[in-house]
């Protein structure tokens, strides 16, 4: 018997999320020890959280079920942006609730401004769903017209990244007020908002079909305990709630949530030095007169590659130990996104660019 023949035709051809590997396997395959890999392809935070939220994710009893309701995250997610906790769902990660998006509404289409987060079209494809790209421009704007005209074809769900991975710029509340015209559910993430300053959030009050999604990973430095958020209109979130899996956000996430937000100055603080180390990297790379920044409102960069293969280039820091994201993908050709690190990181990410760029 094929096993196989059990599984959806359309699963066959389905292209797998392209993740980053775990340090301690990249350490193995490069050859360097761990302490030594400068991780500047996966967008984290690189320096963790603190000390008093890992002690809140350590101090929880493991042989317990967590909240399903999620009541006490929920009120504190809803006090730091200043909405209702019936405004507020969390999952395990912002993708957990992308997922739980696209089965609450079934659309005949979703549709999204590439280039852009890759799990919006994964997604897509899993649910079976038709994916409609639309391109964004020269210089990564959204194209408003064609994103009106998915939405006549028949798409039902807009995702739009803000700021956009893997460009970094944000979409400005003007285009996202126009998005909200149409009729159609607009999915605005902000996974890197802390770093940019601004939000889509106040739009809630007019806009019943925004939803805007956030996460822990970045700003709070819990990439490792998968925690993210949406913030809709009560009406979008309650459904939600009902139709996702009881015990989603585990304990320690939960703890560990809820003490960032409690001690959000201090991890805030770690992120403006994040923003000024971003803007120190545009520059020093920017200088050596073959990488060309985009400006960014995230926590990376991106940079076109001039006289050199950015793919070579890249395989070349991996061998060095240092570790920048490449796209194999012809709207991003010959680019490559570089996460903002701490100051040494920079520092050996531009003289390993010195040994390997063009001559």
């Amino acid at each position: 018997m094929d096993s196989r023949r059990f599984i959806r035709d359309d699963i066959q051809d389905l292209s797998s999320y392209v993740s980053v590997k775990p340090l301690e396997v990249l350490a193995t395959e490069i050859g360097v020890p761990v302490d030594e890999l400068v991780k500047l392809d996966a967008n984290e935070n690189p320096y963790g959280t603190t000390l008093v939220v890992r002690e809140a994710a350590a101090s929880v009893p493991l042989h317990i079920y967590p909240d399903p309701a999620q009541g006490r995250l929920r009120s504190d997610i809803a006090a730091y942006l200043g909405v209702g906790p019936e405004q507020v769902v969390a999952g395990t990660g912002s993708d957990e609730l992308l997922d739980l998006i696209l089965r609450l509404t079934l659309p005949t289409a979703t549709a999204t401004a590439t280039p852009t987060f890759g799990m919006y079209s994964f997604l897509s494809g899993i649910a079976g769903i038709r994916h409609v790209e639309v391109p964004r421009n020269s210089t990564f704007d959204l194209d408003l017209v064609g994103l009106r005209n998915a939405v006549g074809s028949g798409a039902g769900v807009v995702f739009v990244a803000s700021p956009n991975n893997p460009t970094g710029n944000a979409a400005t509340l003007d285009e996202i007020e126009e998005l909200c015209g149409l009729d159609a559910l607009i999915v605005v993430d902000e996974a890197y908002a802390e770093f940019a300053g601004t939000s889509a959030i106040p739009l809630l009050e007019r806009y019943e079909n925004l939803i805007v999604m956030r996460t822990f990973s970045k700003w709070a430095g819990l990439a490792g305990l998968r925690v993210g958020y949406a913030v809709a209109h009560p009406d979008l979130v309650e459904p939600m709630l009902a139709i996702k899996q009881p015990y989603n956000v585990n304990v320690a996430a939960d703890a560990a949530a809820r003490a960032a937000l409690a001690h959000r100055d201090e991890l805030l603080a770690t992120v403006r030095t994040i923003v000024v180390e971003r803007d120190r990297l545009s520059h020093e790379v920017g200088t050596l007169g073959w990488l060309v920044p985009y400006p960014s409102d995230a926590n990376f960069v991106l940079f076109d590659v001039e006289k050199a293969d950015a793919s070579a280039i890249a395989a070349s820091l991996r061998e060095r130990g240092v570790l920048v994201r490449h796209y194999d993908r012809a709207d991003l050709s010959n680019k490559l996104r570089i996460s903002a690190g701490r100051p040494q990181d920079t520092d050996r990410l531009v003289k390993a660019f010195k040994e390997v760029g063009p001559k």
